[in-house]
């Protein structure tokens, strides 16, 4: 008995070796997010591990000019690599090694601190911010995913209220100067039109705040319709119209992690004018107005 005990402690303790010493490499490129161009002299490493390239002993520290790395000799499991770089946003993504393939690759993207939140096209140098410039026509709806108003005030200046008449006497009796003429009401500025894009949409969202949840993102037919059929959105006045989110014919986008609040969005968007919406947690964090010829 003690014999089968014996040989069954010394397969046990062969086996465990066995797996401590099998071993890969995981290397990559850090890329610039936008630019897709490798960047020079990034910084990388495995959390809660011995591996990073700021190690005196990292050897491979000529290959970071190219933006490239390599840790040799990491035993296979699962690991949080992470890179980053001075007045970059860093990024974070997880690698899995196994016995059968105890080596990755991967290419890890950060970008810029100077990149403000919205929503990005990419560019060979930098990329290209798409205005939100129907934000001041839009009107906070919770069922009814999102809306704008047709036309909106032109306040020139900033909303100003017009001063009122000064009805108090001067030395001579004579009274105080008269209000300046209220704005004309009927000055409105319309609603811009859509941003035309193509089909296949392709761009980057930059979030405010970093995300804990799910980021969402869809799009919805952007079709007219009246205020009183959408007593839920705040914002409009009176009997006026407005452009309203078809949540009937929303479909869904794809969203793919790309570092820090950073993500791009994919996706084939149905002709006609859309009304594309950002969310999490059920609230709607940005809405842009498209059409796709």
């Amino acid at each position: 008995m003690k014999k089968h005990l014996f040989i069954f402690a010394a397969a046990l303790v062969a086996f465990a070796m066995t797996g401590c010493e099998k071993t890969g490499t995981i290397e990559g490129e850090v890329c610039d997010a936008f630019t897709g161009k490798a960047l020079e002299m990034p910084t990388i490493w495995i959390d809660s591990t011995i591996y990073s390239t700021l190690k005196d002993k990292y050897k491979y520290k000529q290959e970071l000019r190219k933006g490239q790395f390599k840790f040799e000799k990491v035993p296979v499991g699962t690991y949080k690599v992470l890179a980053g770089r001075s007045k970059y946003i860093k990024s974070r993504n997880v690698v899995t090694t196994t016995e059968e393939n105890p080596n990755a690759k991967l290419t890890l993207y950060i970008y810029s601190d100077q990149v403000d939140p919205g929503l990005y096209i990419s560019g060979e140098t930098a990329p290209t911010k798409i205005s939100n410039q129907w934000v001041i026509w839009s009107a906070q709806c919770e069922s009814s995913i999102a809306g704008y108003r047709l036309a909106f005030p032109q306040q020139a200046g900033g909303a100003k209220v017009p001063p009122k008449a000064d009805k108090k006497k001067g030395k001579k009796g004579k009274k105080g100067k008269k209000a300046a003429p209220a704005a004309d009401a009927s000055k409105m500025t319309p609603l811009p039109d859509p941003r035309v894009v193509d089909g296949k949409l392709e761009v980057f969202y930059r979030n405010a705040s970093s995300v804990t949840t799910p980021l969402i993102a869809k799009t919805f037919p952007a079709v007219e319709g009246k205020v009183a059929d959408h007593k839920d959105c705040k914002g409009f006045e009176g009997d006026e119209k407005g452009i309203f989110a078809d949540k009937n014919k929303g479909s869904d986008l794809t969203v793919t992690y790309i570092a820090e609040n950073l993500f791009k969005i994919t996706g084939n968007l149905p002709k006609g004018k859309q009304i594309i919406q950002f969310s999490q947690d059920g609230k709607t964090l940005q809405t842009y107005y498209f059409e796709v010829k």
